[in-house]
Protein backbone atom coordinates (compact mmCIF):
# COMPACT_ATOMS: atom_id res chain seq x y z
CA UNK A 1 0.00 0.00 0.00
CA UNK A 2 1.47 3.35 -0.85
CA UNK A 3 0.58 5.16 2.12
CA UNK A 4 2.51 1.93 4.48
CA UNK A 5 5.59 1.97 2.29
CA UNK A 6 5.89 6.19 2.65
CA UNK A 7 4.83 5.51 6.46
CA UNK A 8 7.85 2.99 6.49
CA UNK A 9 10.16 5.35 5.40
CA UNK A 10 8.95 8.53 7.10
CA UNK A 11 11.49 8.17 10.46
CA UNK A 12 14.72 8.82 7.52
CA UNK A 13 16.68 5.75 8.47
CA UNK A 14 18.28 3.76 5.98
CA UNK A 15 19.39 0.11 5.59
CA UNK A 16 23.10 0.11 4.16
CA UNK A 17 22.79 -3.74 3.66
CA UNK A 18 20.06 -3.80 0.91
CA UNK A 19 18.99 0.36 0.32
CA UNK A 20 15.29 0.33 1.69
CA UNK A 21 13.99 -1.95 -0.64
CA UNK A 22 13.62 -4.73 2.26
CA UNK A 23 12.33 -1.93 4.72
CA UNK A 24 9.52 -0.79 2.35
CA UNK A 25 7.79 -3.91 2.12
CA UNK A 26 7.08 -4.56 5.97
CA UNK A 27 5.01 -2.59 7.96
CA UNK A 28 5.25 0.87 9.69
CA UNK A 29 4.06 -0.38 12.87
CA UNK A 30 6.78 -3.06 12.95
CA UNK A 31 9.19 0.27 12.73
CA UNK A 32 11.34 0.99 16.01
CA UNK A 33 12.84 4.18 17.39
CA UNK A 34 15.95 3.43 17.80
CA UNK A 35 18.93 3.41 15.16
CA UNK A 36 20.62 0.16 14.91
CA UNK A 37 23.91 -0.11 13.95
CA UNK A 38 23.42 -1.89 10.18
CA UNK A 39 21.10 1.49 9.86
CA UNK A 40 21.96 5.25 9.44
CA UNK A 41 20.36 8.92 8.82
CA UNK A 42 19.06 9.94 6.16
CA UNK A 43 21.15 13.52 5.73
CA UNK A 44 24.18 11.08 6.69
CA UNK A 45 23.36 8.22 3.89
CA UNK A 46 23.46 11.15 1.52
CA UNK A 47 26.60 13.65 2.28
CA UNK A 48 28.61 10.98 0.05
CA UNK A 49 28.78 9.96 -3.64
CA UNK A 50 28.36 6.50 -2.94
CA UNK A 51 25.10 6.71 -0.41
CA UNK A 52 23.66 7.65 -3.94
CA UNK A 53 24.87 4.86 -5.45
CA UNK A 54 24.07 2.70 -3.26
CA UNK A 55 20.32 3.82 -2.91
CA UNK A 56 20.43 3.23 -6.94
CA UNK A 57 21.49 -0.12 -6.86
CA UNK A 58 19.06 -0.94 -4.19
CA UNK A 59 16.36 0.13 -6.68
CA UNK A 60 18.00 -2.44 -9.74
CA UNK A 61 18.25 -5.02 -7.22
CA UNK A 62 14.42 -4.47 -6.33
CA UNK A 63 13.48 -4.70 -10.16
CA UNK A 64 15.17 -8.15 -10.18
CA UNK A 65 13.07 -10.04 -7.55
CA UNK A 66 10.20 -12.16 -8.14
CA UNK A 67 7.67 -9.78 -7.47
CA UNK A 68 8.74 -7.55 -10.62
CA UNK A 69 11.14 -8.35 -13.26
CA UNK A 70 12.49 -11.54 -11.37
CA UNK A 71 9.15 -13.18 -12.49
CA UNK A 72 5.42 -11.57 -12.38
CA UNK A 73 6.60 -8.55 -14.56
CA UNK A 74 9.59 -10.72 -16.37
CA UNK A 75 8.92 -14.11 -18.05
CA UNK A 76 5.62 -14.92 -15.67
CA UNK A 77 2.68 -13.39 -14.66
CA UNK A 78 2.46 -10.02 -17.12
CA UNK A 79 3.98 -12.43 -20.03
CA UNK A 80 0.96 -14.70 -19.71
CA UNK A 81 -1.50 -12.07 -20.34
CA UNK A 82 0.31 -11.95 -24.26
CA UNK A 83 -1.00 -15.45 -24.68
CA UNK A 84 2.53 -16.26 -26.59
CA UNK A 85 2.91 -19.46 -24.04
CA UNK A 86 0.00 -22.41 -24.23
CA UNK A 87 -0.62 -22.43 -20.14
CA UNK A 88 -1.49 -25.94 -19.19
CA UNK A 89 -4.80 -25.70 -17.71
CA UNK A 90 -4.21 -27.01 -14.55
CA UNK A 91 -1.36 -25.16 -13.62
CA UNK A 92 -1.03 -22.33 -11.20
CA UNK A 93 -0.77 -19.36 -14.67
CA UNK A 94 -4.20 -20.85 -15.42
CA UNK A 95 -5.87 -17.62 -13.66
CA UNK A 96 -3.38 -14.88 -15.12
CA UNK A 97 -4.10 -16.75 -18.88
CA UNK A 98 -8.29 -16.15 -18.35
CA UNK A 99 -7.73 -12.89 -17.00
CA UNK A 100 -8.89 -14.14 -13.92
CA UNK A 101 -7.38 -10.80 -11.23
CA UNK A 102 -10.04 -11.74 -8.71
CA UNK A 103 -8.30 -15.20 -7.70
CA UNK A 104 -6.13 -15.35 -4.71
CA UNK A 105 -3.03 -15.80 -6.00
CA UNK A 106 -3.90 -13.76 -9.41
CA UNK A 107 -4.93 -10.37 -6.21
CA UNK A 108 -1.50 -11.39 -4.37
CA UNK A 109 0.83 -11.56 -7.66
CA UNK A 110 -0.65 -7.72 -8.50
CA UNK A 111 -0.54 -6.34 -4.87
CA UNK A 112 3.11 -7.33 -4.99
CA UNK A 113 3.68 -5.89 -8.41
CA UNK A 114 2.06 -2.72 -7.14
CA UNK A 115 3.78 -2.76 -3.81
CA UNK A 116 6.83 -3.56 -5.41
CA UNK A 117 7.11 -0.84 -7.80
CA UNK A 118 6.02 1.88 -5.95
CA UNK A 119 8.87 0.88 -3.44
CA UNK A 120 11.23 1.63 -6.21
CA UNK A 121 9.39 4.61 -6.95
CA UNK A 122 9.86 5.99 -3.36
CA UNK A 123 13.50 5.05 -3.30
CA UNK A 124 14.01 7.45 -6.24
CA UNK A 125 12.21 10.25 -4.76
CA UNK A 126 14.76 9.84 -1.74
CA UNK A 127 17.10 10.19 -4.34
CA UNK A 128 16.33 13.17 -5.70
CA UNK A 129 15.34 14.97 -2.83
CA UNK A 130 18.36 14.92 -1.27
CA UNK A 131 20.23 15.38 -4.37
CA UNK A 132 18.04 18.45 -5.83
CA UNK A 133 19.66 20.14 -2.60
CA UNK A 134 23.13 18.12 -3.13
CA UNK A 135 26.29 20.26 -4.29
CA UNK A 136 27.37 18.78 -7.62
CA UNK A 137 30.77 19.29 -6.48
CA UNK A 138 30.25 16.14 -4.23
CA UNK A 139 30.31 13.95 -7.38
CA UNK A 140 32.89 12.57 -9.41
CA UNK A 141 32.80 13.38 -13.00
CA UNK A 142 29.79 13.43 -14.53
CA UNK A 143 27.89 11.16 -11.57
CA UNK A 144 25.54 14.35 -10.40
CA UNK A 145 24.43 13.96 -13.77
CA UNK A 146 24.26 10.47 -13.97
CA UNK A 147 22.61 9.47 -10.59
CA UNK A 148 20.16 12.47 -11.02
CA UNK A 149 19.28 11.68 -14.43
CA UNK A 150 18.61 7.85 -13.15
CA UNK A 151 16.14 8.85 -10.85
CA UNK A 152 14.11 11.12 -12.68
CA UNK A 153 14.02 8.23 -15.83
CA UNK A 154 13.38 5.22 -13.27
CA UNK A 155 10.49 7.29 -11.27
CA UNK A 156 9.00 8.00 -14.94
CA UNK A 157 10.02 4.29 -16.29
CA UNK A 158 7.96 2.96 -13.34
CA UNK A 159 5.47 5.09 -13.01
CA UNK A 160 4.92 4.19 -17.00
CA UNK A 161 5.05 0.43 -16.25
CA UNK A 162 2.22 1.07 -13.58
CA UNK A 163 0.14 2.95 -16.39
CA UNK A 164 0.72 0.05 -18.85
CA UNK A 165 -0.79 -1.94 -16.39
CA UNK A 166 -3.25 -0.49 -13.70
CA UNK A 167 -4.81 2.40 -16.09
CA UNK A 168 -6.70 2.64 -19.69
CA UNK A 169 -4.59 3.30 -22.49
CA UNK A 170 -5.05 6.52 -24.25
CA UNK A 171 -7.14 5.05 -27.22
CA UNK A 172 -9.54 3.44 -24.28
CA UNK A 173 -10.56 6.36 -22.48
CA UNK A 174 -7.50 9.36 -22.04
CA UNK A 175 -10.49 10.58 -18.98
CA UNK A 176 -9.98 7.84 -17.22
CA UNK A 177 -8.25 7.72 -13.77
CA UNK A 178 -4.53 7.04 -14.07
CA UNK A 179 -2.30 5.59 -11.05
CA UNK A 180 -1.28 7.89 -8.35
CA UNK A 181 2.04 9.84 -9.75
CA UNK A 182 4.02 9.97 -6.63
CA UNK A 183 6.44 12.65 -7.16
CA UNK A 184 7.57 13.25 -3.86
CA UNK A 185 8.42 11.75 -0.68
CA UNK A 186 5.86 12.29 1.75
CA UNK A 187 3.13 9.86 4.01
CA UNK A 188 -0.02 11.90 2.21
CA UNK A 189 -2.91 10.39 -0.22
CA UNK A 190 -1.61 11.52 -3.34
CA UNK A 191 -4.27 12.07 -5.93
CA UNK A 192 -5.24 10.44 -9.02
CA UNK A 193 -5.06 12.90 -12.21
CA UNK A 194 -6.54 11.48 -15.73
CA UNK A 195 -4.85 9.14 -17.76
CA UNK A 196 -3.26 12.06 -20.15
CA UNK A 197 -2.39 14.14 -17.22
CA UNK A 198 -0.21 11.21 -15.54
CA UNK A 199 1.18 10.36 -18.72
CA UNK A 200 2.44 14.36 -19.00
CA UNK A 201 4.29 13.44 -15.66
CA UNK A 202 5.79 10.44 -16.76
CA UNK A 203 6.80 12.34 -19.76
CA UNK A 204 8.01 15.42 -17.86
CA UNK A 205 10.16 13.19 -15.69
CA UNK A 206 11.68 12.09 -18.83
CA UNK A 207 12.81 14.58 -20.74
CA UNK A 208 14.11 15.65 -17.56
CA UNK A 209 16.32 12.69 -17.36
CA UNK A 210 16.91 12.77 -21.37
CA UNK A 211 18.89 16.08 -20.61
CA UNK A 212 20.88 15.20 -17.89
CA UNK A 213 21.57 11.95 -19.23
CA UNK A 214 22.72 13.57 -22.06
CA UNK A 215 26.07 13.49 -20.36
CA UNK A 216 26.13 10.11 -20.18
CA UNK A 217 29.25 10.66 -23.27
CA UNK A 218 27.80 6.90 -24.78
CA UNK A 219 26.48 9.68 -26.28
CA UNK A 220 29.53 11.82 -26.76
CA UNK A 221 32.58 11.39 -28.57
CA UNK A 222 36.48 13.08 -28.30
CA UNK A 223 37.74 14.39 -31.41
CA UNK A 224 39.26 10.76 -32.44
CA UNK A 225 35.70 9.71 -32.15
CA UNK A 226 36.25 7.51 -28.99
CA UNK A 227 33.75 7.22 -26.59
CA UNK A 228 34.95 8.87 -23.03
CA UNK A 229 32.23 7.04 -20.77
CA UNK A 230 29.75 4.22 -21.30
CA UNK A 231 26.96 3.81 -18.41
CA UNK A 232 26.23 0.32 -18.92
CA UNK A 233 23.31 -1.37 -20.37
CA UNK A 234 22.14 -2.07 -16.42
CA UNK A 235 21.80 0.96 -15.65
CA UNK A 236 19.04 3.58 -17.34
CA UNK A 237 20.77 5.27 -19.85
CA UNK A 238 20.67 8.02 -22.14
CA UNK A 239 19.34 5.76 -25.22
CA UNK A 240 16.92 3.74 -22.29
CA UNK A 241 15.30 6.93 -22.06
CA UNK A 242 15.14 7.96 -25.37
CA UNK A 243 13.28 4.34 -26.11
CA UNK A 244 11.41 4.78 -23.06
CA UNK A 245 10.46 8.57 -24.47
CA UNK A 246 9.26 7.26 -27.62
CA UNK A 247 7.31 4.56 -25.99
CA UNK A 248 5.20 6.82 -24.13
CA UNK A 249 4.95 9.21 -27.02
CA UNK A 250 3.42 6.52 -28.70
CA UNK A 251 1.47 5.43 -25.97
CA UNK A 252 0.00 8.86 -26.52
CA UNK A 253 -0.70 8.63 -29.94
CA UNK A 254 1.84 11.37 -30.74
CA UNK A 255 3.86 9.64 -33.32
CA UNK A 256 5.41 12.98 -34.14
CA UNK A 257 7.09 12.93 -30.91
CA UNK A 258 7.74 8.95 -30.84
CA UNK A 259 9.68 8.73 -34.44
CA UNK A 260 11.76 11.79 -32.70
CA UNK A 261 13.03 9.95 -30.07
CA UNK A 262 12.82 6.79 -31.79
CA UNK A 263 15.39 8.22 -34.11
CA UNK A 264 17.46 9.21 -32.07
CA UNK A 265 18.61 5.22 -31.54
CA UNK A 266 18.34 4.85 -34.84
CA UNK A 267 20.42 7.95 -36.14
CA UNK A 268 22.99 7.39 -33.75
CA UNK A 269 23.76 3.71 -35.04
CA UNK A 270 23.32 4.73 -38.71
CA UNK A 271 26.05 7.16 -38.12
CA UNK A 272 27.99 5.03 -35.65
CA UNK A 273 28.28 1.55 -38.02
CA UNK A 274 31.66 0.87 -36.30
CA UNK A 275 31.63 1.68 -32.76
CA UNK A 276 27.39 1.59 -32.25
CA UNK A 277 26.39 2.01 -28.67
CA UNK A 278 24.39 -1.22 -29.39
CA UNK A 279 24.28 -3.03 -32.22
CA UNK A 280 22.56 -6.01 -34.18
CA UNK A 281 23.25 -9.77 -33.38
CA UNK A 282 26.05 -11.10 -35.30
CA UNK A 283 25.53 -13.99 -37.90
CA UNK A 284 28.18 -16.30 -36.41
CA UNK A 285 26.43 -15.46 -33.07
CA UNK A 286 24.15 -17.92 -34.19
CA UNK A 287 26.43 -20.28 -35.95
CA UNK A 288 27.84 -22.40 -32.51
CA UNK A 289 26.85 -25.97 -32.32
CA UNK A 290 26.86 -25.29 -28.56
CA UNK A 291 24.24 -24.05 -26.32
CA UNK A 292 26.30 -22.18 -23.85
CA UNK A 293 28.51 -20.00 -26.78
CA UNK A 294 24.05 -19.04 -27.74
CA UNK A 295 23.19 -15.50 -27.68
CA UNK A 296 19.96 -15.67 -27.84
CA UNK A 297 18.77 -12.92 -25.74
CA UNK A 298 20.92 -10.83 -28.23
CA UNK A 299 22.47 -8.99 -25.76
CA UNK A 300 24.73 -6.27 -28.08
CA UNK A 301 20.95 -5.36 -28.90
CA UNK A 302 19.95 -4.71 -25.28
CA UNK A 303 19.41 -0.62 -24.61
CA UNK A 304 18.50 -1.30 -20.86
CA UNK A 305 18.59 -4.56 -19.14
CA UNK A 306 18.77 -6.48 -15.72
CA UNK A 307 21.17 -8.77 -14.64
CA UNK A 308 19.54 -11.28 -12.26
CA UNK A 309 21.76 -13.54 -10.06
CA UNK A 310 19.18 -16.57 -8.92
CA UNK A 311 18.23 -16.47 -12.99
CA UNK A 312 18.97 -20.71 -13.15
CA UNK A 313 16.58 -21.09 -10.70
CA UNK A 314 14.10 -19.58 -12.67
CA UNK A 315 14.65 -19.67 -16.21
CA UNK A 316 15.41 -23.44 -16.16
CA UNK A 317 12.19 -24.95 -14.22
CA UNK A 318 9.18 -22.45 -16.01
CA UNK A 319 11.43 -23.07 -19.56
CA UNK A 320 12.27 -26.91 -19.24
CA UNK A 321 10.39 -29.98 -18.51
CA UNK A 322 10.74 -29.81 -14.85
CA UNK A 323 8.53 -26.65 -14.81
CA UNK A 324 5.62 -29.58 -15.56
CA UNK A 325 1.97 -27.76 -15.34
CA UNK A 326 3.43 -24.41 -15.07
CA UNK A 327 6.06 -24.53 -17.69
CA UNK A 328 5.88 -21.04 -20.11
CA UNK A 329 6.58 -22.04 -23.41
CA UNK A 330 4.76 -21.94 -26.72
CA UNK A 331 4.12 -25.81 -28.28
CA UNK A 332 5.46 -26.86 -32.02
CA UNK A 333 2.07 -25.46 -33.49
CA UNK A 334 1.92 -22.26 -31.69
CA UNK A 335 5.69 -21.47 -32.29
CA UNK A 336 5.48 -22.21 -36.54
CA UNK A 337 2.05 -20.34 -36.34
CA UNK A 338 4.25 -17.33 -34.86
CA UNK A 339 7.09 -17.45 -36.81
CA UNK A 340 5.75 -18.74 -39.72
CA UNK A 341 6.91 -21.54 -40.49
CA UNK A 342 4.76 -22.38 -43.41
CA UNK A 343 6.11 -19.59 -45.14
CA UNK A 344 9.36 -20.67 -45.84
CA UNK A 345 10.55 -18.51 -42.45
CA UNK A 346 11.70 -21.62 -40.04
CA UNK A 347 15.42 -19.76 -40.37
CA UNK A 348 14.62 -17.02 -38.55
CA UNK A 349 17.38 -16.99 -35.70
CA UNK A 350 14.40 -16.22 -32.80
CA UNK A 351 12.70 -19.92 -34.06
CA UNK A 352 15.43 -22.11 -35.57
CA UNK A 353 17.93 -21.26 -32.42
CA UNK A 354 14.80 -20.10 -29.54
CA UNK A 355 13.60 -23.31 -29.26
CA UNK A 356 15.18 -26.89 -28.06
CA UNK A 357 14.49 -30.18 -26.84
CA UNK A 358 13.92 -31.61 -23.50
CA UNK A 359 13.01 -34.46 -22.61
CA UNK A 360 10.11 -35.57 -25.32
CA UNK A 361 9.01 -31.61 -25.97
CA UNK A 362 9.99 -28.69 -27.30
CA UNK A 363 10.62 -25.63 -25.47
CA UNK A 364 11.33 -21.73 -25.80
CA UNK A 365 14.99 -21.58 -24.93
CA UNK A 366 15.96 -18.03 -25.43
CA UNK A 367 16.41 -17.72 -21.38
CA UNK A 368 18.04 -21.02 -21.00
CA UNK A 369 20.80 -20.55 -18.03
CA UNK A 370 23.66 -22.44 -19.78
CA UNK A 371 26.72 -23.19 -17.67
CA UNK A 372 29.86 -21.55 -19.17
CA UNK A 373 27.98 -19.54 -20.83
CA UNK A 374 28.73 -15.40 -20.68
CA UNK A 375 25.20 -14.47 -21.61
CA UNK A 376 23.29 -16.34 -18.21
CA UNK A 377 21.50 -13.98 -16.28
CA UNK A 378 20.80 -11.15 -18.49
CA UNK A 379 16.79 -9.93 -19.04
CA UNK A 380 16.48 -6.93 -21.70
CA UNK A 381 13.87 -4.34 -20.61
CA UNK A 382 14.59 -2.42 -23.71
CA UNK A 383 15.75 -3.55 -27.17
CA UNK A 384 17.28 -1.28 -29.87
CA UNK A 385 14.89 -2.89 -32.37
CA UNK A 386 11.37 -1.70 -31.06
CA UNK A 387 12.82 1.86 -32.00
CA UNK A 388 12.69 0.45 -35.05
CA UNK A 389 8.59 -1.15 -34.98
CA UNK A 390 7.81 2.39 -33.54
CA UNK A 391 9.45 4.33 -36.33
CA UNK A 392 8.14 2.24 -38.96
CA UNK A 393 4.85 2.62 -37.06
CA UNK A 394 5.15 6.25 -37.23
CA UNK A 395 5.93 6.06 -40.98
CA UNK A 396 3.26 3.89 -42.22
CA UNK A 397 1.33 7.03 -43.54
CA UNK A 398 3.78 9.74 -44.50
CA UNK A 399 6.72 7.72 -45.77
CA UNK A 400 5.33 3.92 -46.20
CA UNK A 401 8.64 2.75 -48.10
CA UNK A 402 10.79 3.57 -45.02
CA UNK A 403 8.46 2.05 -42.74
CA UNK A 404 9.03 -1.36 -44.75
CA UNK A 405 12.84 -0.58 -45.24
CA UNK A 406 13.04 -0.13 -41.47
CA UNK A 407 10.98 -3.74 -41.16
CA UNK A 408 12.98 -5.17 -43.54
CA UNK A 409 16.18 -4.10 -41.68
CA UNK A 410 14.88 -6.13 -38.36
CA UNK A 411 13.82 -8.68 -40.59
CA UNK A 412 17.73 -8.87 -42.55
CA UNK A 413 19.36 -9.16 -38.70
CA UNK A 414 16.68 -11.98 -37.91
CA UNK A 415 18.07 -14.19 -40.93
CA UNK A 416 15.14 -13.67 -43.38
CA UNK A 417 17.43 -10.96 -45.85
CA UNK A 418 15.98 -13.94 -48.35
CA UNK A 419 12.71 -12.69 -47.20
CA UNK A 420 11.61 -9.18 -47.58
CA UNK A 421 8.62 -7.44 -47.40
CA UNK A 422 7.21 -5.89 -50.42
CA UNK A 423 7.44 -2.14 -51.65
CA UNK A 424 4.11 -1.96 -52.07
CA UNK A 425 2.53 -2.95 -48.78
CA UNK A 426 -0.28 -0.88 -47.49
CA UNK A 427 -0.22 1.33 -44.12
CA UNK A 428 -2.45 -1.48 -42.65
CA UNK A 429 -0.73 -4.32 -44.36
CA UNK A 430 2.65 -2.31 -42.68
CA UNK A 431 0.33 -2.16 -39.53
CA UNK A 432 0.23 -6.19 -39.81
CA UNK A 433 3.82 -6.44 -40.22
CA UNK A 434 4.51 -4.57 -36.95
CA UNK A 435 2.39 -6.78 -35.29
CA UNK A 436 3.72 -10.32 -36.42
CA UNK A 437 7.20 -8.42 -35.11
CA UNK A 438 5.66 -7.74 -31.75
CA UNK A 439 5.12 -11.99 -31.36
CA UNK A 440 8.43 -12.49 -32.62
CA UNK A 441 10.29 -10.43 -31.31
CA UNK A 442 9.10 -10.29 -27.83
CA UNK A 443 7.71 -13.52 -26.71
CA UNK A 444 9.17 -14.24 -22.80
CA UNK A 445 9.49 -10.16 -22.16
CA UNK A 446 7.28 -8.47 -19.91
CA UNK A 447 3.68 -8.58 -21.59
CA UNK A 448 5.37 -6.39 -24.35
CA UNK A 449 2.48 -7.78 -26.92
CA UNK A 450 0.00 -7.37 -24.56
CA UNK A 451 0.54 -3.99 -24.14
CA UNK A 452 0.76 -3.62 -27.83
CA UNK A 453 -2.82 -5.16 -28.06
CA UNK A 454 -3.74 -2.41 -25.37
CA UNK A 455 -2.34 0.60 -26.78
CA UNK A 456 -4.28 -0.22 -29.79
CA UNK A 457 -7.27 -1.45 -27.76
CA UNK A 458 -7.28 -4.83 -30.45
CA UNK A 459 -10.81 -6.37 -29.39
CA UNK A 460 -9.15 -9.85 -30.63
CA UNK A 461 -6.04 -11.34 -28.74
CA UNK A 462 -4.88 -14.06 -30.54
CA UNK A 463 -5.08 -17.58 -28.25
CA UNK A 464 -7.14 -15.53 -25.98
CA UNK A 465 -10.62 -17.39 -25.15
CA UNK A 466 -11.58 -13.64 -24.09
CA UNK A 467 -11.69 -10.19 -26.49
CA UNK A 468 -9.73 -7.30 -25.34
CA UNK A 469 -11.43 -4.80 -22.50
CA UNK A 470 -11.49 -2.68 -20.15
CA UNK A 471 -11.55 -5.65 -17.84
CA UNK A 472 -8.97 -7.56 -19.49
CA UNK A 473 -6.48 -4.37 -19.86
CA UNK A 474 -7.05 -3.13 -16.72
CA UNK A 475 -5.66 -4.31 -13.73
CA UNK A 476 -7.71 -3.48 -10.81
CA UNK A 477 -5.87 -1.20 -8.16
CA UNK A 478 -5.25 -3.82 -4.95
CA UNK A 479 -7.69 -3.56 -2.31
CA UNK A 480 -5.77 -2.02 0.79
CA UNK A 481 -4.88 1.02 -1.40
CA UNK A 482 -8.55 1.30 -2.88
CA UNK A 483 -9.95 1.02 1.05
CA UNK A 484 -7.38 3.43 2.33
CA UNK A 485 -5.87 5.44 -0.84
CA UNK A 486 -9.38 5.58 -1.93
CA UNK A 487 -7.73 4.76 -5.58
CA UNK A 488 -10.11 3.38 -8.31
CA UNK A 489 -9.95 2.67 -11.92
Amino acid sequence: MITNIYNKVATGLFTLLFPLSSLLLTSCNDWLDVEPKSQIKEENHFDREGGYFDQLTGIYTQMTTQSMYGLNMGIGFVEVLSHSYDINPNGTWRYANDFNYTEQSSEETIASIWQSTYSCIANANIIIRNIEKASPSMFSSQNYHFYRGQAYGLRGFLHFELMRLFACAPSMDKRAKGVPYVSEYATDVVEQKSVEETMNLVIADLLKAHDELAYDTLNVEDYYGNDLYRLPRAYFNFYACALTLAKAYLWMGDTANALKYANELIDHYNTHPMTPSFSWIHYTSMQTTNRNELDMTFSPEHVFRLVINDWEDIANFYFMKEGGNDVLTPNDATAKAIYEFDMGYGNDYRYLRGYEQDGESRYLAKFWYNAGSTFNNLYPLLRMSEAWYIAAECLKNSNPTEAIALLNTVRDNRNLSLYPLAETLTADQIQEEIYKEYRKEFIGEHGELFFYYKRLNLAEIKGAASNGSKAVYVLPIPSNDKEFGGYSN
